[in-house]
C-alpha cells in the first residue's frame, strides 16, 4: 500500500502512517462510561496492578469516592493486601468477595459508586473456570469487561486467550508488559489478526503514570523504537531498566 517509487529516505512516514491505521484502537476510554468492568485474562498478565492504575486513573480526573475496586483473586497470596495498600493512600475503597454470590453482594453495596473495578482471579487458557467466569459475565448483563493481555506471552497463546475469552464480548484489551518485551509487533499483529481494540497500555509498575489510553501513533513509535534499539544494542537503557 505505499507507493514503490518512493527513495528508501522517504518510505518512513507513510509506512508508520500505513501501521497506525492498521492497529484497532478503541475510542473513548471504557472507564469513562463508568458501571461495572471485570478485569480478566490469563495468569500472571497484570490484571491487579492495572485495576490499581485505571482506579487511580478515574480517581485523578473525578473524586476518590466515585471508583471502587473489588477483588476476588483469593487465590493469589498479597492480592488484596497490594489493593487495600492502595486504596488507602489514594482513598479509594476497596472490596474482597469469595465466589459469584458474594461478588453480587458486594457490587450490590457498590451499586451507588459511578465505577467499580473488578480483579478476577486468573487462569490458564485452558482451565475450565474460564468458562465458568464468561458465563457469570454473560448473566450479569451490567458487568462490562476489559481483557488483560501481556505482551511479552508468545503470539499462540495469545491467540488462544482471545479465544477463550472471545464469548465474553470484552470493551477492549489492556495490552500490559510493554517494557518486558523486545518484539512488541508479535502482540500487536496477534491484535490486528483478531480485531480486537486496544483500550489502555501498560508499560511498567508505577500507579497510575505507567498506563496509557491506546494511541496509534504512540504504539507505532515504539516499534521504531524497538528497531533502532535492535540495531544499535549499545543504546543507552531506557527508564525501567
Amino acid at each position: 500500500g505505499i507507493d514503490p517509487t518512493l527513495s528508501p529516505d522517504q518510505v518512513h512516514a507513510p509506512m508508520h502512517a500505513a501501521l497506525a491505521r492498521m492497529l484497532p484502537i478503541v475510542r473513548g476510554e471504557p472507564i469513562e462510561e463508568g458501571g461495572v468492568i471485570a478485569l480478566v485474562g490469563p495468569t500472571g498478565a497484570g490484571k491487579t496492578t492495572t485495576a490499581a492504575k485505571l482506579a487511580a486513573r478515574f480517581a485523578a480526573r473525578h473524586r476518590a469516592r466515585d471508583v471502587a475496586l473489588v477483588t476476588t483473586d483469593g487465590q493469589r497470596a498479597g492480592a488484596l493486601e497490594q489493593l487495600q495498600a492502595l486504596g488507602r493512600r489514594l482513598g479509594i475503597t476497596v472490596c474482597e468477595a469469595q465466589g459469584p454470590e458474594g461478588l453480587q453482594d458486594a457490587l450490590q453495596q457498590l451499586q451507588d459508586y459511578p465505577l467499580v473495578l473488578v480483579d478476577t482471579t486468573g487462569h490458564a487458557p485452558r482451565d475450565r473456570a474460564v468458562f465458568s467466569q464468561i458465563l457469570w459475565l454473560r448473566a450479569s448483563r451490567r458487568v462490562r469487561s476489559l481483557l488483560v493481555l501481556p505482551a511479552n506471552a508468545h503470539p499462540q497463546d495469545l491467540g488462544e486467550v482471545i479465544r477463550r475469552y472471545r464469548p465474553a464480548k470484552p470493551d477492549g484489551v489492556v495490552l500490559t508488559k510493554l517494557d518486558e518485551t523486545c518484539q512488541p509487533g508479535s502482540a500487536l499483529s496477534v491484535l490486528v489478526r483478531h480485531d480486537l481494540g486496544i483500550a489502555y497500555t501498560a508499560c511498567g509498575q508505577q500507579v497510575p503514570a505507567d498506563l496509557e489510553a491506546a494511541d496509534a501513533q504512540r504504539l507505532v513509535q515504539l516499534l521504531e523504537n524497538t528497531r533502532r534499539a535492535a540495531d544499535n544494542p549499545l543504546a543507552t537503557e531506557d527508564r525501567h531498566a
